[in-house]
């Protein structure tokens, strides 16, 4: 049972009334007077103890209390940051309240549903930030906190296996599609508590010292046959990137011989299309020329010339511009034309007007 250490002795002379109803809700071993205390739940179902921090502000009882739990534990009442967020009492304190009554339903809750501690962040709980998880939710609790997913392991990306052989040499690690589907990190965070079971035996303050003392936290963590194997597979990795690099410049001479070619190709590949654009210029160029409709308009107009021609030549003959010898050779000769022209023209309109006229 918790031991009144602060309050219930009387008041004295000078103290305020503030002070007074201060004095009124303490019944918690005291750390910092008026400022943080601490309740020590013991005799749990796993053989832990639990210690209930409970910090006060300058208007307390004004404000509420608030009440962290140590070590790093899972319960539904108990947030991600180990902050009491469930307990009615600390939820509804008022100045009328009793912060000892409050304490105790929490000890009792504990006492009802043992938290479940998590001792590979026993080291996390003094100044390293946490990582956040998703809530959910407890039966008949408010939405606080995941007791089966809190706190997940946090530590490398998981790597593929080593051991893969190259060319008769040790190769890049292979991961295959089993492994990285895997739930199972390649580089699980290692169990502090049972690589130096010498932590379970420090107090609060010792292991405070140890997380304030870099250089003996370094040498611990060196230590640690993972991370070993890390720094080893890290350095197998970086080497096998060299020789990968250095493979690969050794490339770069073929890389531009083909660079140069694709270029060549390029140029004649803008020569030939050039010609063949000029080549189908020409083409529809002819292809107007020598339409059909263009050539039967030209052989009406060739019609109609040697018409008049023929007509002229008559004239001149009826005038006596010119003999009857001359006048029989020049006349048959344009009239000749004439029908010749005529006829080709008469033909060609057959033809368009046989095929339907759709293709010219």
């Amino acid at each position: 049972m918790m031991t009144r250490l602060f309050g219930g002795k009387g008041k004295s002379p000078q103290a305020t009334n503030l002070q007074t109803q201060r004095t009124k809700q303490i019944d918690v071993v005291e750390i910092v007077r008026d400022v943080e205390y601490r309740a020590t739940i013991s005799n749990m179902s796993n053989g832990t103890n639990i210690n209930l921090i409970i910090t006060l502000s300058p208007q307390f009882p004004q404000d509420k209390p608030v009440v962290t739990v140590q070590p790093p534990l899972t319960h539904p009442w108990v947030d991600i940051h180990m902050k009491v967020v469930g307990c009615p009492n600390i939820n509804n304190f008022s100045m009328h309240s009793d912060l000892g009554v409050a304490i105790q339903t929490i000890v009792e809750e504990f006492k009802k549903t043992p938290p479940r501690i998590l001792p590979h962040l026993v080291g996390q709980q003094f100044g390293a930030p946490q990582p956040p998880v998703a809530p959910v939710t407890g039966p008949g609790y408010p939405l606080y906190g995941n007791p089966q997913a809190l706190y997940p392991p946090v530590g490398p990306p998981p790597l593929p296996p080593r051991g893969a052989v190259e060319n008769g040499r040790e190769g890049p690690p292979v991961l295959s599609d089993q492994d990285a589907n895997a739930s199972s990190p390649a580089y699980p965070i290692p169990d502090i508590m049972k690589a130096y079971p010498e932590l379970k035996d420090k107090g609060l303050f010792e292991l405070q010292e140890l997380v304030d003392n870099e250089e003996k936290v370094l040498d611990l963590l060196q230590g640690l046959p993972e991370l070993a194997r890390f720094t080893q597979d890290r350095e197998d990795i970086s080497a096998q990137c060299v020789q990968l690099a250095r493979e690969n410049l050794t490339k770069q001479p073929i890389v531009e011989e083909l660079k140069d070619s694709v270029l060549k190709k390029m140029s004649e590949l803008d020569a030939i299309k050039g010609e063949f654009e000029t080549h189908c210029e020409h083409h529809l160029t002819l292809s107007d020329q020598f339409h059909p409709a263009n050539i039967q308009t030209n052989l009406k107009v060739a019609v109609m010339e040697a018409e008049e021609e023929s007509e002229k030549i008559a004239d001149d003959f009826l005038d006596k511009k010119i003999d009857i010898e001359e006048f029989l050779q020049t006349y048959m000769q344009k009239r000749t034309l004439c029908h010749m022209r005529k006829a080709k023209e008469e033909k060609l309109n057959q033809i368009i007007m046989a095929s339907g006229g759709s293709q010219y």
